[in-house]
């Protein structure tokens, strides 16, 4: 079955637990500061972004991993028809 979407997501593992988790899911750099503390992350937005592309160089610190990939999805119908075949 074809790929209809393919949107960025950025996997933040952190070394220590924030809130019992240690991996966190985000679709911008931004998105990360909005439920993660720098301190907790280990890098500030501003040097995060000066990094530039992490897709093909993830940010690796002493307090996180912090990576680019890709999340492919269906649209809304194809979904509903492939669970309708299970």
């Amino acid at each position: 079955m074809p790929i209809k979407r393919q949107l960025k997501v950025i996997h933040v593992e952190l070394k220590e637990p924030f809130n019992g988790k240690r991996h966190y899911y985000f679709g911008s750099k931004k998105a990360i500061y909005e439920t993660l503390p720098h301190e907790v992350v280990g890098i500030s937005y501003q040097s995060l972004r000066a990094l530039g592309d992490i897709k093909n160089r993830p940010y690796e610190g002493r307090k996180s991993t912090i990576r680019q990939g890709v999340l492919r999805t269906l649209n809304g119908n194809d979904y509903e028809n492939e669970n309708d075949n299970q």
